[in-house]
């Protein structure tokens, strides 16, 4: 039916005064309103303050952090017994990344997969690694060392990510073995390896005879405890810790399996 024809036929029942109810065919059925999600609403009124908070921490943790200066970690370079990374042997520095930070050379100052892993490891009472990356505790060593606080933590991250796009690996690298502590006022590992063994990590340095594997992982498992590990009086805890550096070594292609068997037989274990 045409629609001029439905509008006639529609004025003829009006005009009879017809029951037949009208009906409009052109507009919707008017629906209920709907409701207002007001958990949504309320979440984020809850979750905003907090949000604010956390932003305005992080905020003032990256300003105090900006009065690290990390050039000033060139200084480190001046020590009378500061042997460079890119001069020693790969597995004396093989022994400290093994142990400390088997991803250095994947990450820019901040791990969270290895922090991860080492949260769980902790929980599983399995840890020989800590979370904190070779570079954040080159920062710590350097500039945070007496300050033990979850706010240092943080400063921490923002200065190590600077140092990272400041200097290479091998500068970072020396920068944490030539400025940490050994036990006995050896705050480098080349004073370190002349004081306790009569070796040099120098491969430049023909004087003395080159550091060992064996004394590489001791000298890198002995930082974690330098006070309590005694080198000449090896305890039981000590020994593993040194076994369980040179199996990481050796998982990560710095030494082969040979010398692996050599220096496990130098233990005696």
């Amino acid at each position: 039916m045409k629609r001029s024809d439905r509008y006639k036929e529609s004025k003829h029942y009006k005009a009879k005064g017809s029951n037949i109810p009208h009906h409009n065919t052109y507009s919707q059925p008017v629906s209920k309103p709907k409701k207002k999600k007001k958990g949504i609403g309320l979440l984020f009124k809850l979750l905003m303050p907090i949000i604010l908070i956390i932003g305005v921490f992080i905020g003032a943790m990256y300003a105090l952090s900006l009065r690290a200066d990390v050039d000033e970690l060139k200084t480190i370079e001046d020590k009378e017994s500061f042997v460079s990374a890119s001069n020693m042997p790969d597995y004396t520095k093989g022994a400290f990344i093994a142990m400390e930070d088997e991803r250095f050379y994947k990450h820019h100052g901040f791990d969270f997969k290895g922090t991860s892993r080492a949260l769980f490891s902790t929980l599983s009472d399995k840890s020989v690694q800590g979370g904190s990356t070779i570079t954040q505790q080159v920062v710590k060593n350097y500039y945070y060392d007496n300050e033990q606080s979850f706010t240092r933590k943080v400063k921490e991250l923002f200065v190590a990510h600077r140092v990272e796009k400041n200097y290479d690996k091998n500068e970072v690298l020396s920068f944490y073995v030539n400025n940490i502590y050994f036990g006995s006022d050896q705050y480098t590992v080349e004073s370190a390896a002349n004081h306790y063994f009569g070796v040099t990590t120098d491969k430049n340095n023909p004087n003395l005879p080159q550091i060992s594997v064996l004394q590489s992982a001791i000298l890198a498992s002995k930082i974690n405890a330098p006070s309590v590990y005694d080198i000449n009086d090896m305890s039981g805890n000590f020994i593993n810790r040194v076994k369980t550096d040179l199996e990481k070594m050796k998982q990560q292609d710095y030494i082969t399996n040979e010398q692996y068997e050599n220096a496990i037989q130098e233990l005696g274990v």
